[in-house]
């Protein structure tokens, strides 16, 4: 049964489509699932397949052709098949049924003009031929776009085509070869038109001065006269006329209505690029994905859209509509024009997924194997032209977005500093934003915040990043505890040796020691940065409860500085972001963090706790139940932490084996980090036991011990931690 071929819908957004190709001509055979015909949409390209086995009866909607989604294209049915009905319903053959409607009253009107000319004079019938209206020019709809396009007057163009019509390469060709006055219209004395006969001169080029505008014999002979350049206007050659296709249109059309509706502003800043390239290089060295400089530069942009909303956010309909997510456009290139694929929650999104999926939808854009889906949702726009060496533009904002960011090409410019004169990289950005939905100053208050995460993107990005990063400490990553006899010990950790057990700090002490020592280095490492003098830190790490789990965790920290409090807090802030150990425990593990001084921060009222001292960050002491450690080179906070795991579950190693009845003599527990630098992000314990009990049942010893071990249990669910098991 017959059918009509109809424009598919290739996304929401779609409202019209074009015809690129007929992959088949009219009269052919065609077969069920065979691609028959190419067609573009704003935004992407997709395929026609038949419906059914046939043939190709009619062609409605020609290559270049437009209809909406559901619009009629052709027609599909048996050889032999009444197709008069999808005809009807495809409107085919109603222009051709218009046209042979108008001819016989296009014969009686030519009829009554011939009968008004004969009674003329011969005059009046020249002028009459002279002068066509536009109404009674017989051109091709095409030509009369094309005719549009060009500027060309339709009137002064013979056509070659059927009847005199004019065709679309009759416009073209009289655009190239230009539209000369026709001499009929000129208005010249007898002498003039004589001497222009002598001279050569073309009277439709010449300005006339005499009365009325004639052109007397002087014009004549001054045209003559004047280069040959001045004697009309300069005469333009077309080499190509590139119609829009779809995709160019809707660019066309939506920048178009972007400049109209959105009220532009675009604010400039030049922010310092050193550490945005430094953290590139360290996540290049720390991660195992490819991570580029833009994928950074996302997580700055994100990180400035949480603090600065409004510009996450759409307008239409008088409504300013702020999102949650932060679902980046990100303008690329492609031979058909400009597109913006999203990254869907770049906010949700790890540094690894982020620059992942950012090589993916570029790829599939710049492939041309990208889908609406891909164009759609966005809720702001970044363009990079800095790629290209462009130092400032002015970005159109993607409606209905209310911004977007320009990101330029990095400069390299001398600047003064302590050590005299400098030469460092800078990121120019360029913010176009609609003044009808924010203000200048939000967008000045937006590129500072901005400026602020991209020159100093460290506390964004992942622990193996931060820990890569020139100066983070040094580890050996690997200490062992041992324990003769009893629940006490002693854990080594390069040249340091610390004691735990009855009559030394617990295993729970060892771990807030490591967690204070871990905040104590981080907190130097951020003040150096700010160039304030600093004096002694001291953190207090500590947990009410005298024993059982440790949590709440209660962080106290005195530091020795004149510096004002706003400017103590953000370091202690970020101290706590890039400590390797904080960034360990579990998130529902909840974790405060005080200034002394402050009303609730009580470090009498804390059961256990540790104290760590250090004026340099890297070396210390750690003060726990009256006991006094020393951590520094070889022994760092997370030596201190993997030392507090170690002697925890020795503890319970021996305790769960009292309880079972086991015998059991010396215990060594090593534990060890399997990356040499960097954060904890997996760790390894070998228990080496002397006992003669089965194996099961030192299967179900070392099992419980872990269950039970209050350090393994604060520490997170991505962090895996490997036991295994070995007699001595």
């Amino acid at each position: 049964m017959g059918y009509i071929v109809r424009m598919p819908k290739l996304g929401l957004e779609m409202e019209e489509g074009t015809v690129v190709d007929w992959t088949v001509a009219e009269g052919d055979e065609v077969t069920k699932g065979e691609m028959i015909a190419e067609i573009e949409s704003e935004k992407s390209v997709g395929e026609v397949e038949c419906r059914e086995d046939g043939v190709l009866r009619r062609i409605v909607l020609g290559e270049g052709e437009v209809t909406a989604p559901g619009g009629a294209m052709g027609i599909v049915a048996g050889a032999d098949e009444d197709i008069s009905d999808l005809e009807a319903e495809a409107g085919a053959g109603e222009a051709e049924v218009a046209e042979a409607e108008a001819e016989p009253e296009e014969a009686e009107a030519e009829a009554a003009e011939e009968a008004v000319a004969s009674e003329t004079t011969a005059e009046t019938t020249a002028t009459a031929e002279a002068e066509t209206t536009p109404s009674e020019v017989k051109a091709s709809p095409r030509a009369e776009e094309r005719a549009s396009e060009l500027g060309v007057d339709l009137t002064r163009v013979e056509g070659t085509g059927p009847g005199g019509a004019i065709t679309e390469d009759d416009v073209e060709a009289a655009a190239s070869e230009g539209a000369p006055t026709p001499a009929s219209e000129v208005k010249a004395s007898p002498r003039a038109e004589d001497r222009a006969d002598e001279l050569g001169v073309d009277l439709t080029r010449v300005e006339g001065t005499g009365p009325g505008g004639a052109i007397t014999e002087d014009d004549v002979e001054a045209a003559a006269a004047a280069p040959a350049e001045a004697a009309g206007p300069a005469q333009r050659t077309v080499k190509e006329a590139v119609e829009f296709g779809g995709m160019r249109r809707t660019i066309a059309d939506r920048l178009s209505q972007s400049a109209r509706n959105a009220v532009h502003v675009t604010e400039n800043r030049t922010v310092d690029a050193e550490e945005l390239l430094a953290a590139t290089e360290a996540a290049k060295e720390a991660m195992d994905t490819d991570v580029s400089m833009p994928d950074i530069l996302l997580v700055a942009i994100s990180a400035t859209l949480d603090e600065h909303p409004g510009f996450n956010a759409t307008y239409e309909d008088e409504s300013h509509v702020i999102y949650e997510e932060h679902n980046l456009g990100l303008a690329v290139d492609i031979e058909a024009g400009l597109i913006a694929p999203v990254l869907a929650d770049v906010g949700g999104k790890d540094l690894t997924e982020i620059a992942d999926g950012r090589r993916r939808i570029t790829g599939r854009a710049l492939s041309g194997e990208y889908t609406m889906d891909d164009l759609s949702g966005g809720t702001f726009t970044v363009t990079n032209l800095g790629v290209l060496g462009v130092e400032s533009f002015d970005p159109i904002i993607n409606p209905p977005q209310v911004a977007i960011l320009g990101v330029n090409a990095t400069q390299e410019r001398a600047e003064r500093t302590e050590r005299g004169i400098e030469f460092r990289r800078k990121l120019p950005f360029s913010l176009s934003f609609d003044h009808r939905v924010v203000d200048g100053a939000d967008a000045a208050r937006f590129l500072g915040t901005l400026a602020e995460h991209v020159e100093n993107p460290w506390p964004l990005l992942p622990r193996e990043v931060r820990a890569a990063k020139e100066g983070a400490p040094a580890a050996g990553r690997s200490v062992t505890s041992r324990s003769p006899s009893g629940p006490a010990g002693t854990i080594t950790a390069g040249p340091y040796a610390w004691e735990w057990g009855d009559d030394a700090p617990s295993p729970v002490h060892l771990f807030l020691g490591s967690l204070a020592s871990c905040l104590g280095y981080f907190t130097r490492a951020r003040w150096d940065e700010e160039d304030v003098d600093l004096g002694e830190i001291e953190i207090t790490a500590g947990t009410p409860g005298d024993h059982g789990a440790v949590e709440p965790i209660e962080v106290v920290a005195d530091l020795d500085t004149d510096a004002d409090e706003d400017t103590v807090r953000r370091i202690v802030d970020y101290a706590e972001q890039d400590c390797v150990v904080a960034q360990t425990v579990r998130e529902d593990v909840p974790m405060s963090v005080h200034l002394a001084g402050d009303a609730d921060a009580d470090v009498a009222a804390l059961g256990r706790a540790a104290t760590a001292r250090t004026t340099d960050g890297a070396t210390g002491t750690i003060t726990s139940d009256g006991h006094t450690w020393e951590y520094g080179d070889g022994a760092s906070p997370v030596h201190a932490f993997l030392g507090s795991l170690a002697s925890c579950l020795t503890y319970f190693v021996r305790d769960l084996a009292m309880e079972g009845d086991i015998e059991i003599g010396q215990v060594d527990v090593e534990a060890l980090i399997p990356s040499e630098h960097g954060g904890i992000d997996a760790i390894e314990i070998e228990i080496d036991l002397e006992t003669e009990a089965p194996d099961g049942e030192v299967d179900t010893l070392v099992e419980n011990a872990k269950r039970d071990c209050v350090v393994d249990d604060l520490i997170a669910d991505d962090v895996p931690v490997d036991v295994e098991w070995s007699r001595l």
